[in-house]
C-alpha cells in the first residue's frame, strides 16, 4: 500500500497587521520533507505508524510556522500547488494529513477546506483521507466533505502531537484494510474559547478529555474530538465543535455520541474560566512582589506569540521598568530586529540606546538604554540579553518561542531559582515552566492575544455567540458526512 502524506499548518492571528509570506515559514519537499520536517510534529507520528503498518509513504509537500498574522495569498498558492501536483499522478491508497486547522489565507477563510478540495481533485472520492487537526482547529463543512477520518490533540498546553499524529494514520490503517468504513459526525457551538481558560489539567476540560476517551470505547466509535476553533481569529466559521470519527455501519452510535459530546461541552460553558491566577496588568506585578517563593513566573497573555501576537508590544515592559519592589525581573523575549542588530552589532559590554518594540495604543516604542551582557544564536533566531538597571530584556531578531523552555535561560548563566519574577510572552505556561514555577500568574494585558474575547471586534465571527451575546441558544443539529 502507498499512503500520500503533507504537513500545511498555521495557525492565523488576523488582529495582528503583519502579514505572514512563504519565506517566514519552514518549507520542505519530496524526501527532504521526511528528512528534516517531521520532529515534534503530528507529521512524525503518522509516518511512523505507516512505516509500522509496513505502508509506503509518499512524501509531498511540508509548510508549518509559528501562529503569526494573515498569510498572504501567494504563499498559500505555492502550498496547495506543490500538493496538487506531487499527488497528481502518484497512485495512492490513502492519504493522511498534518493540519493545524485554523489557518487564514487573504482572500480565503477556509484554506484547509481548500487543501482538502485540492486532495480530492487530484486522488478522488474513494482514496480515504484522514487528518491529525490541533485541539484548536476551526471546522468547516468543507474541511468535513473532505475527511473520511480525524484525530485531534486532546491536550493543552499540547503534549500529545505526535500521539495524535498516530492516531490519524491507525483510522486511515483500519479503513485500508477494511477493518472501519470511516465516517464523520460532528456538532457546531456558538461559542469563542480562549486555550487559557481551556486548559486539560483543570476541569471542566480534564473530565471531558476524559468523556473522548470513553467515548472511543463505544461500538461503532473510532475517534471522538472537541476542537475548540481559535478565539483571534476573525473567522465566518468561528465556533466550538464536537466530531466524531466512526463506521458508517453505525450512524446511529456515532451521531448519538456527538450530539451527547456538544450538549455536555454547551451545558458547561460558564465553567469555563482562567486556570492560573489572572490579574490586571499592575495588580499582577503587585502579587508578584509580595510572594516570597521564587521564581513567580508572569505570563503577559495580550502578546503571546504562540498564539500569533506580534511578540512587540512594550506596555508591560514599561509598568515593570517603573516598579522597585521587584528583585531584578526578567522579560522575555522581545521580537525586534533592529534593536537586536543594535545589541549585536554593538557586542557584549557596550551600552546601547534603543527605542524597542511597539506601543498597543499610542505610536513608536520604548526608549531603552542598557548593556549587552551576551548574544546567542540559534537555529531559528538569535538573541540578545540587555542589562537595564533595573531589569533583564530578552531582544530577538524575530518571533520565537525560545521562551517557552526554561533551559533557554542557562545558555545566558541565569539560575532561576535565584530571581524573584519572570515576565514572559507567553498564555498558559509550557509543562517545563509549570515544574520551576513557584507560582504562577496572568497579567490580562491588550494586545493582538487580548484574553476579554467578549470585547474582540470581530466582523466576520457569526453572531450570536457565547460569551460575547450571553443569550446566546444552541439547538442540537448534528450533521453526518459519509
Amino acid at each position: 500500500m502507498r499512503v500520500a502524506v503533507a504537513t500545511i499548518s498555521h495557525e492565523t492571528n488576523t488582529f495582528t497587521d503583519q502579514p505572514t509570506t512563504l519565506s517566514a515559514f519552514e518549507t520542505a519537499t519530496g524526501e527532504a520533507l521526511l528528512d528534516s520536517f517531521s520532529a515534534k510534529r503530528s507529521l512524525d507520528g503518522i509516518v511512523g505508524r505507516l512505516r509500522e503498518a509496513d505502508v509506503d509513504v509518499v512524501p509531498t509537500v511540508g509548510a508549518a510556522h509559528i501562529p503569526s498574522g494573515t498569510v498572504t495569498a501567494d504563499a498559500f498558492e505555492w502550498m496547495v500547488s506543490e500538493l496538487a501536483d506531487r499527488l497528481d499522478g502518484a497512485d495512492v491508497d490513502g492519504v493522511c494529513l498534518d493540519l493545524h486547522g485554523s489557518m487564514y489565507v487573504d482572500g480565503e477563510p477556509d484554506p484547509e477546506g481548500a487543501v482538502l478540495e485540492t486532495v480530492r481533485e487530484a486522488v478522488g472520492d474513494d482514496v480515504p483521507v484522514t487528518a491529525a487537526l490541533d485541539m484548536h482547529a476551526t471546522i468547516t463543512e468543507r474541511l468535513v466533505d473532505g475527511l473520511d477520518g480525524v484525530a485531534g490533540y486532546r491536550t493543552a498546553p499540547h503534549t500529545d502531537v505526535v500521539e495524535t499524529g498516530e492516531r490519524a494514520a491507525d483510522l486511515l490503517i483500519d479503513d485500508l484494510h477494511g477493518e472501519l468504513d470511516l465516517a464523520l459526525a460532528w456538532e457546531s457551538m456558538p461559542m469563542i474559547l480562549a486555550g487559557e481558560r481551556s486548559e486539560t489539567e483543570a476541569e471542566p476540560m480534564r473530565t471531558m478529555i476524559e468523556a473522548l476517551r470513553e467515548a472511543d470505547e463505544c461500538p461503532g466509535v473510532a475517534d471522538a474530538n472537541y476542537f475548540l476553533g481559535f478565539p483571534w481569529a476573525d473567522s465566518p466559521h468561528a465556533g466550538c465543535h464536537a466530531l466524531v470519527t466512526g463506521d458508517a455501519n453505525a450512524r446511529e452510535a456515532v451521531t448519538e455520541t456527538a450530539t451527547e459530546l456538544a450538549n455536555t461541552f454547551w451545558d458547561r460553558r460558564e465553567e469555563f474560566d482562567f486556570t492560573t491566577e489572572a490579574y490586571s496588568p499592575a495588580d499582577a506585578l503587585t502579587v508578584a512582589a509580595e510572594e516570597t517563593a521564587s521564581p513567580v513566573v508572569v505570563a503577559e497573555t495580550g502578546d503571546i506569540p504562540g498564539a500569533g501576537g506580534s511578540q512587540d508590544a512594550v506596555d508591560f515592559l514599561e509598568q515593570l521598568l517603573d516598579r522597585d519592589d521587584l528583585e531584578r525581573p526578567i522579560a522575555a523575549i522581545y521580537a525586534d530586529a533592529d534593536s537586536y542588530a543594535t545589541c549585536a552589532d554593538a557586542g557584549a559590554g557596550a551600552t546601547v540606546d534603543l527605542e524597542l518594540g511597539q506601543y498597543v495604543d499610542r505610536d513608536g516604542g520604548l526608549a531603552l538604554t542598557g548593556t549587552v551582557e551576551r548574544v546567542e544564536s540559534y537555529e531559528r533566531a538569535a538573541v540578545a540579553l540587555l542589562a537595564t538597571d533595573s531589569v533583564d530584556v530578552f531582544i530577538a531578531d524575530g518571533k520565537t518561542n525560545l521562551h517557552r523552555d526554561p533551559d533557554f535561560f542557562a545558555d545566558f548563566d541565569i539560575d532561576l531559582a535565584e530571581r524573584g519574577t519572570v515576565v514572559l510572552k507567553s498564555g498558559y505556561l509550557s509543562p517545563a515552566w509549570k515544574s520551576v514555577a513557584a507560582r504562577r500568574l496572568f497579567a490580562l494585558t491588550a494586545g493582538d492575544t487580548n484574553q476579554r474575547v467578549e470585547e474582540t471586534p470581530y466582523e466576520h465571527v457569526p453572531r450570536p455567540i457565547y460569551p460575547a451575546d450571553r443569550d446566546t441558544r444552541f439547538e442540537s443539529n448534528v450533521r453526518w458526512s459519509a
